[in-house]
């Protein structure tokens, strides 16, 4: 019978490792949900701050529009007045009046641009304090989070130190299989007895394989249903206290 202790030992790194990173991807879920609401806020700021850029790169070109109309208004207003051939004068009154009503266009959209950028500003204002109220209470909940994420990281990368050398220390027919199961993907190919099932496929296995492990520690099995190899671990006997 081979030496059983790497198997243990391999049992439980593996077993270790699984639940250390199913507890990272739940802590990573639960940072992504405190989230949730602050990157909704990031996203609406920004877009209100391109919203706000393009009615002021707009307003420019009115305010320019305006300035050109004022002048010609400026300028008709001065000749206007003087022009002593009818023609002319009826084509330039025609002028000044479309300038005027072009001028008073401008400046509705202009006064419309004004009202909306201020409405735009005071949103903005209003985001900024939610945003960073926001924050605050993202890293009151989550900073203990990302530490708990980053101490199981720790942990796992402990762990996998020594990884290796038991894998490299197992028989070697079964070193074959876990190689073959790490290449297709499948999770604790060496496993515990846990409750009767195996801890792998969490499949019950049969009272007597149970049973013949638990008479002999030293051995181990395969799983009728995933072929995952068996090893009992025998409970840890508590310390009686002293009289």
């Amino acid at each position: 019978m081979p030496d059983i202790q790497p198997l243990h030992e391999l049992a439980v790194s593996d077993r270790d490792i699984t639940l250390l990173k199913n507890a990272c991807v739940k802590l990573d879920t639960m940072i992504k949900s405190c989230r949730e609401e602050l990157d909704q806020r990031l996203q609406e700021k920004e877009m209100k701050m391109e919203e706000l850029k393009q009615i002021e790169e707009a307003r420019k070109e009115i305010q320019f529009k305006f300035d050109l109309q004022d002048q010609l208004i400026g300028k008709l207003e001065t000749q206007v007045p003087n022009i002593r051939n009818q023609k002319e004068y009826v084509a330039s009154k025609k002028q000044l009046e479309e300038a005027r009503k072009g001028r008073g266009q401008s400046e509705e959209m202009l006064l419309e641009m004004d009202i909306k950028m201020e409405e735009l500003n005071t949103i903005l204002e209003n985001l900024a304090k939610v945003i960073t109220d926001l924050e605050s209470s993202y890293h009151d909940v989550a900073d203990p989070l990302i530490e708990n994420k980053e101490e199981n990281q720790t942990k796992i990368s402990e762990i996998s130190t020594n990884h290796s050398d038991l894998v490299d220390s197992l028989p070697k027919p079964i070193k074959r299989f876990y190689d073959k199961c790490i290449l297709n993907h499948m999770h604790q190919p060496i496993c515990f007895i846990l409750e009767k099932c195996c801890s792998g496929c969490n499949m019950m296995v049969q009272p007597q394989l149970v049973n013949e492990l638990m008479a002999n520690p030293s051995s181990y099995k395969t799983c009728p249903h995933c072929s995952r190899v068996l090893v009992y671990q025998p409970p840890v006997e508590e310390e009686s206290g002293a009289a």
